[in-house]
C-alpha cells in the first residue's frame, strides 16, 4: 500500500507533463486556422466552465474561505505570466533558443524551492536533476542552429524561465491548503479572463469575430483536445503530483514536455530522429528516474 502510495505521484507527473508535451501538436493544427489569442481565450473559456460542471453537481467543492489566498492568488498570475513572456520570447528570438533556455526552468524552481520552501535537495538529485535539461538541450539542439537572438527575446525567455520556476514555488506552497481541483480551478479562471480580455482588445470588441473559430472543426477539434488532455487533465495530474513531492523532484518531469512533443513530430509529422536525440532521450528517461527513486531525509543536504 505504501508503495503504492508513492508511485501515485510518479504517475501523475508522468502524464500530466506528457500530456503537455503532445499539446504542441493541437497548438500546431489549431494556430493554422486562427489566431493565437483567439484560440487560447477560446481553449481557456471553454476549459473553465468545464471546470464548472463538477462544482454545479456537487461533486467537487471550493472552499476557499479561512484559508491563506495569498499563494492561490500568485500561482494564478504566474501561469499567464508564462504563456505571454514565452511567446514574446520565441517571437523576438526562435523556437530553438527558447527551447534551450526554458530547459533550465528547473534549476530556477529548485533554487527558489531550497531559499524559500527549505526544501533542498539530496545530493544525488542534484546531480541527476542535470541529466534531464541536459537532454533537453541535446535535442533541440540536433536539429537547429540558433539563429537570430535579439536583447529582447532574451529578457523574454528569461522572464519566462522565473515565472515557471514560480508558478512551481507557489504551486507547492498553495497544495499546503488548497486541493488539486481548488488550484487548477482557479489558475484556470485567472487565464480566461486574461485571454479572453486579450482576445477581445485584438478584435476591438468584435464578438462576432471572436467567436467565428467555433464554427470551424479544424480549430474547434484541437482546441477541445487542449481543453480536456492539457488545461484541465494535465493540470489536474501534476497539481495532485505537486502535493505529495518536492519542487526539485517534480521539476525534473517538465522535461517530458520535450520529450513527447518531439516523439509526436517523429511519428505524426515525421520528422528526423538523429543520434543526438536519441541520447537527449536517455539522458531524460535515466535522470527523472533516478530523481524519483525514494532515499532517506539524511542524506538531504
Amino acid at each position: 500500500m505504501e508503495r503504492r502510495k508513492a508511485l501515485l505521484p510518479v504517475l501523475a507527473a508522468i502524464a500530466g507533463n506528457a500530456f503537455w508535451g503532445f499539446s504542441y501538436l493541437f497548438n500546431r493544427v489549431a494556430l493554422a486556422e486562427t489566431t493565437p489569442e483567439l484560440m487560447l481565450a477560446i481553449r481557456f473559456l471553454i476549459s473553465f466552465l468545464l471546470m464548472n460542471v463538477p462544482v454545479l453537481l456537487g461533486r467537487q467543492k471550493l472552499r476557499l474561505k479561512g484559508k491563506k489566498v495569498l499563494p492561490l492568488l500568485a500561482l494564478a498570475v504566474a501561469e499567464p505570466v508564462c504563456f505571454y513572456s514565452e511567446s514574446y520570447g520565441i517571437l523576438y528570438t526562435n523556437a530553438t533558443f527558447a527551447g534551450v533556455i526554458v530547459a533550465v526552468a528547473p534549476l530556477f524552481a529548485v533554487l527558489l524551492a531550497a531559499l524559500v520552501l527549505k526544501e533542498y535537495p539530496s545530493r544525488r538529485q542534484a546531480l541527476y536533476c542535470l541529466l534531464p535539461v541536459a537532454g533537453v538541450i541535446i535535442m533541440v539542439l540536433s536539429g537547429k542552429s540558433l539563429g537570430v537572438v535579439t536583447p529582447l527575446g532574451v529578457a523574454f525567455m528569461l522572464l519566462d524561465c522565473v515565472a515557471i520556476a514560480f508558478y512551481r514555488l507557489f504551486n507547492r506552497w498553495s497544495s499546503r491548503e488548497f486541493t488539486p481541483f481548488e488550484r487548477t480551478y482557479v489558475v484556470l479562471m485567472a487565464c480566461t479572463v486574461v485571454f479572453v480580455t486579450a482576445a477581445l482588445v485584438s478584435v476591438k470588441g468584435d464578438v462576432t469575430a471572436f467567436a467565428a473559430p467555433l464554427c470551424n472543426p479544424r480549430v474547434m477539434l484541437p482546441v477541445l483536445a487542449l481543453c480536456l488532455l492539457c488545461s484541465i487533465g494535465s493540470n489536474m495530474l501534476v497539481n495532485y503530483a505537486t502535493g505529495r513531492m518536492s519542487v526539485a523532484k517534480m521539476s525534473v518531469f517538465s522535461a517530458l514536455i520535450t520529450l513527447c512533443s518531439t516523439f509526436g513530430g517523429v511519428v505524426i509529422l515525421g520528422e528526423p530522429f538523429s543520434l543526438a536525440a536519441l541520447l537527449g532521450t536517455a539522458l531524460i528517461v535515466y535522470g527523472i528516474w533516478q530523481v524519483s527513486r525514494p532515499e532517506p531525509e539524511t542524506e538531504n543536504v
